[in-house]
């Protein structure tokens, strides 16, 4: 039989695989292709495609194969200059039900209008309003702009007023793009682009002055640039001219990285302390080792975290670590830098206390809630993914594992999380929805409370589908059942059987007892540091010894100590009244503690007998808020908004964290 002959003879009898492969050996890649498709083997037939230069064909294959990864690769080494190839990698994406990937491929092939067209489907407004303005619909994009700056989540409208400010000052509204740059300037991860945008309309008006001192900022971060703000415009203006701004913003992304340190690696890549000079900030940035090429573990690892990027990059939630940028072609994801260490650094100290152990449930079932309201179950809740900032915030971080598709959708290919703290559908391949969550939480829960996991091997399988958690009460002194209630239920085997919702969990979990000891927020000495991290670094160091306290001062009506408490190893401010709060007293206290964040000083505790009060301790000079400079106002400027009608006079204290507005009435600490 001829070759052909044997090809037919193959297909007839349904062997459309070994008639493929005879295809393959005999040249005949477009008939392989087709062969392969019959049977839906897309992903043999991609590497066939690609050999063909059939790009386009390529991607199609590959998202049929559901190879998302893979797709977006093979579309990024389309070359810019190449818009037919392009626009074809485009039709391929949108007809697969992918229109964001399309309108990026659309755009590097500047179909600008296309490329709107398709954010519009796929709901990314900031980035059609960025598609029209390159393609000149200037009014449109300035619409677009407007209303996400007035109605868009905090993140997104401030990169809409820095986009709209730009764009004005091209049209020569230079007081209107003023105002709008001075109002994205107040977010701190885009302050360093709105000042360099800020600097021209300035000039533009006439206020030299201010223009000057944007200019001296923006030197004290990057001492190269020029000194006046003429030539600083002139050298703006000269680059964007001479590459483009798109070209400009994506040598920005290559480029605008100083390494510090490794902060860690691990199989998949490293994870570096780096200077975004883009952003004017500290970052991690995430560099992989692996890339969406390939085959087996390392194209799942690239999937995982392409799927982090496009999870958490969605996510914009206080208790979630922020994604600032990310680029899954190159690998590369900048993500909110965690300066106070992972639980599971907190955790080899010892357990916590059971009030910071409900602060940490809290927080991180308000991370879940949000993620899940999205769709977004993220398969690997444990103390490694739990990361503090250096307010001692937690926040949950590594979407690597977490699938943006319906809760009921089964998982294949082996286990994603960590075995210790797999529900157990996990590990059997169950469907798996937000109730495995749930079960991991309680895991990390129950071993923050107890100092150990509720399951100690050595088979950790057996044990997670068959075996009863012992009650954590019995474990540490000091837990009562209600704590036995709420873990046991979370680690139930049956997902039916725990918590229907993250609402549900966090209003069990809410009824622990909240009055054992004060949040700790001290980062671990090893800890990197961030020049802007929060209120809870002081100006110097506060003292005060071991288990003693320290009076520093009296008031007319109460005696202000400082305490070091063992269990956390943080300084704290107490003021001992002599007279409990009455209940106007009160409702004032609970009004401040509400307005609490990282640029106010928080209240921690409040006694059963309300003569003892615990603030934070934060040191600095204690300076009246009319002593403030404009940059400390700005970074006030939020808080202030939201605060209650003062009684007295407000004061804020100058750290080495910024501004931080005091709310105890206890005198500069370390001035």
């Amino acid at each position: 039989m001829t070759h052909g002959d044997v090809i037919e003879y193959l297909v007839a009898h349904g062997a459309y695989v070994e008639a493929a492969r005879i295809c393959v050996e005999r040249g005949e890649r477009l008939r392989a292709i087709r062969l392969y498709e019959r049977v839906w083997r897309f992903a043999d037939a991609v590497p066939l495609a690609l050999e063909l230069g059939d790009r386009a064909m390529a991607v199609r294959l590959a998202l049929d194969a559901n190879l998302v990864g893979r797709a977006t690769e093979i579309a990024g080494a389309v070359p810019s200059d190449a818009p037919a190839e392009l626009l074809a990698v485009a039709d391929a994406f949108a007809a697969r039900g992918r229109p964001f990937e399309a309108a990026r491929a659309a755009e590097r092939a500047r179909d600008f209008r296309r490329a709107a067209a398709l954010y519009r489907r796929a709901g990314a407004a900031l980035d059609e309003a960025r598609a029209r303005e390159s393609g000149g619909e200037l009014h449109e994009a300035g619409v677009l702009y407007e209303r996400l700056a007035a109605q868009g989540a905090e993140e997104e409208a401030a990169a809409a007023r820095l986009a709209l400010g730009r764009l004005l000052g091209r049209l020569g509204r230079h007081e209107d793009a003023a105002r709008q740059l001075q109002a994205a300037a107040r977010h701190p991860a885009l302050r360093t682009p709105a000042w360099r945008a800020l600097v021209a309309p300035l000039l533009s008006l006439g206020f030299r002055g201010a223009a000057t001192e944007v200019v001296a900022r923006l030197r004290r971060e990057n001492p190269t640039l020029p000194p006046a703000p003429e030539e600083f415009v002139a050298v703006e203006e000269a680059e964007v001219v001479a590459a483009g701004r798109a070209a400009a913003e994506a040598s920005v992304v290559r480029r605008r990285f100083r390494i510090d340190r490794m902060l860690g690696a691990g199989a998949t890549g490293r994870v570096y302390l780096a200077e975004d000079t883009l952003l004017g900030q500290p970052v991690a940035l995430k560099l992989l080792a692996v890339g969406s090429g390939g085959s087996g573990p390392e194209r799942q690892a690239y999937l995982r975290y392409a799927r982090e990027a496009e999870a958490a990059g969605r996510l914009r939630h206080p208790n979630i670590v922020a994604l600032y940028d990310a680029d899954p072609a190159q690998g590369l994801f900048v993500l909110e830098l965690m300066t106070g260490g992972t639980l599971s650094e907190r955790l080899a100290g010892g357990p916590l206390g059971p009030a910071a152990a409900r602060r940490l449930g809290l927080d991180l079932l308000a991370a879940l809630a949000a993620a899940h309201e999205r769709g977004i179950v993220h398969r690997d809740v444990k103390p490694g993914n739990v990361f503090f900032d250096a307010a001692g915030n937690a926040k949950l971080g590594d979407f690597g594992t977490a699938h943006l598709v319906d809760f009921g959708q089964t998982q294949t290919g082996g286990f994603l999380g960590t075995v210790s703290y797999m529900a157990p559908e996990q590990i059997t391949g169950s469907p798996i929805g937000a109730a495995a969550d749930f079960y991991a939480l309680g895991v990390t829960l129950f071993e923050a409370l107890t100092g150990r996991p509720p399951f100690l091997g050595p088979d950790l399988v057996a044990q997670h589908l068959g075996e009863q958690p012992p009650h954590p009460s019995a474990l540490r002194a000091g837990l009562a059942p209600i704590h036995d209630r709420v873990l046991l239920r979370a680690l139930a085997k049956s997902p039916g059987d725990r918590f229907g919702s993250a609402a549900e969990m966090a209003e069990a979990l809410a009824r622990w007892p909240a009055g054992a000891e004060p949040r700790p927020a001290a980062a671990p000495a090893a800890a990197a540091r961030s020049p802007e991290s929060s209120a809870a670094a002081p100006a110097a160091p506060i003292e005060a010894a071991e288990d003693e306290s320290r009076e520093i001062g009296r008031t007319p009506s109460a005696r202000l100590l400082l305490h070091r408490d063992a269990r956390t190893g943080r300084v704290v401010l107490a003021e001992e009244r002599a007279a409990p709060l009455d209940d106007e007293g009160l409702a004032a206290l609970r009004l401040l503690a509400a307005a609490g964040g990282p640029t106010v000083q928080r209240v921690l505790r409040l006694a059963d007998d309300r003569r003892t009060i615990w603030y934070e301790a934060i040191g600095g000079e204690r300076v009246p808020l009319a002593g403030a400079t404009p940059d400390e106002r700005a970074r006030l400027a939020p808080a202030l908004a939201a605060w209650p009608a003062p009684a007295a006079p407000i004061d804020f204290a100058r750290t080495t964290a910024g501004p931080v507005i005091l709310v105890s009435p206890a005198p500069a600490l370390n001035s």
